[in-house]
């Protein structure tokens, strides 16, 4: 049963965020009013005529738009899209193309276009615009690490009492219950759509707050050690029992780690061609996924594998419906949906690179692969491996890996995140070129030097400002 706090919670975000931006800095609003929204709000979507539907991806970024056109209004004037910015378009605009190859109308494509530009275009238009340099990026990477402590004792909780939190706030479970049950104990959901995007988020948060602990971009939180706070971020993780997530996290740290060791992209570069070459092998049947059965079965236990072989097997059925229309799919209405004789649905549609070959074929497919991978492609070429360990681009490069990731994350799952949204337009705008600015920065800075290299920028920032006053 849907309580009212649902619609409460839904209703007032909107002038909490102006709220915000009224007594915060803009940027802070955003990171406040997205990540807040994200992680606190309903997983509940208001259905109305003629608009969008309504709900916890959506409203923050409605907010957050509403707020910059009140209270910072310049930044809108001062926005002008860039190259790097048509795989996101691309992402948008194809779906009216599905539709009308379809026979589904303008009105269908327009209505399609718009919900995906709510999804994901608004979050990246946001980031784009309020995390344009490596000083405001620092900032959302801190907000991250910070929104992760605070889930830590959400999550504890309902590892300990069982998801419950949700229920208890706004009145029912946002998915099944028993996906919650796992190896003898409870996976958490908290206040997002399952235990794999909390996995997802305490995973992101853990790799960031590592990587600036690491590259000393911060060494205390609040008075409190980082060490310490990472230790506690990293049990918790672990203990939301994610294995995605926890693989996720081991890749990342090693990605990472051999940039800093061995100054070489390759473990990057092959994690980001995983996700492309897997799609390519199942669309075109080269591969049938069997191998992948086995292995699973072998090394995860037969639970884990007998999930992984219904998502596969799935795959196979839709892979070879979408190919009936190659290029741009079948568009909405689950027309990529295949259906027996008495209209039983055959194959589940978990994985967002099927769904959207199915939905958008592999035009749309392209575009989303491309719109994902092009920021570390970005981050690299403006930021020289050997500046990856700098205090100034930490969270940036975190959080640059943890969106090649992400593609992968999408081969099994789909579960759109405006903060990834977010980041994504931030990393893939970010600006000026470091190669432009190497002569006036130390790679590796001395203490004395710290304070003058920490924001990458030159002139350096005023010291203690923002974030700085809480976060040494």
């Amino acid at each position: 049963m849907v309580k009212f706090t649902v619609y409460a919670a839904l209703a007032l975000w909107v002038p909490l965020t102006l709220a915000f931006f009224a007594m915060l800095p803009s940027r802070k609003a955003v990171m406040t009013s997205m990540i807040g929204g994200w992680l606190f709000l309903p997983v509940f979507m208001l259905k109305m005529k003629a608009i969008p539907a309504c709900g916890k991806i959506t409203i923050p970024s409605y907010a957050c738009l509403l707020g910059t056109m009140l209270f910072d209004w310049h930044r809108l004037m001062k926005f002008r899209l860039k190259w790097f910015d048509m795989p996101m378009i691309a992402m948008c605009c194809i779906p009216y193309i599905s539709s009308i190859q379809n026979d589904l109308g303008w009105y269908d494509g327009v209505s399609d276009i718009i919900a995906h530009f709510i999804v994901w275009g608004l979050p990246y238009f946001l980031g784009r615009i309020y995390f344009p340099d490596w000083d405001a990026f620092r900032e959302l990477g801190i907000a991250i690490f910070i929104g992760g402590l605070i889930y830590i004792p959400f999550c504890l909780f309902e590892i300990r009492f069982s998801p419950q939190l949700h229920k208890y706030v706004y009145g029912f479970f946002p998915t099944e219950f028993v996906q919650s049950l796992r190896f003898g104990g409870y996976r958490p959901m908290c206040f997002l759509q399952h235990g794999l995007a909390v996995g997802m988020w305490m995973t992101s948060a853990c790799l960031v707050g590592f990587w600036m602990w690491q590259c000393g971009t911060i060494k205390t939180v609040m008075g409190l050690p980082l060490v310490f706070l990472l230790g506690v971020l990293f049990v918790t993780t672990v203990l939301c029992k994610s294995t995605g997530g926890l693989l996720f996290l081991l890749a990342g740290v090693g990605i990472l780690y051999s940039i800093k060791i061995a100054k070489t992209p390759i473990l990057l570069l092959a994690v980001m061609a995983v996700g492309p070459t897997y799609m390519y092998l199942r669309a075109s049947g080269t591969w049938n996924g069997d191998t992948a059965k086995d292995m699973a079965l072998k090394y995860v236990g037969p639970e884990r594998a007998q999930s992984l072989g219904v998502r596969i097997d799935a795959e196979n059925i839709l892979s070879v419906h979408a190919l009936e229309q190659p290029w741009f799919g079948w568009g909405r209405w689950n027309r990529n949906r295949v259906y027996d004789a008495k209209g039983k649905d055959l194959a589940i549609t978990d994985g967002l690179w099927i769904l959207t070959m199915g939905e958008y074929g592999i035009i749309g497919l392209c575009a989303l692969v491309a719109a994902i991978l092009i920021c570390p492609l970005m981050i690299w070429w403006r930021c020289p491996l050997k500046m990856w360990t700098h205090p100034g681009v930490a969270p940036a490069v975190a959080m640059a890996v943890l969106l090649a990731l992400y593609m992968l994350d999408n081969i099994l799952n789909s579960m759109p995140d405006p903060i990834f949204a977010l980041a994504l337009g931030g990393l893939t705008g970010i600006g000026p070129s470091i190669r432009a600015q190497l002569k006036y920065m130390n790679p590796a800075p001395t203490p004395s030097a710290a304070r003058q290299n920490a924001y990458m920028t030159p002139p350096a920032m005023p010291a203690n400002t923002g974030l700085d006053a809480l976060f040494r």
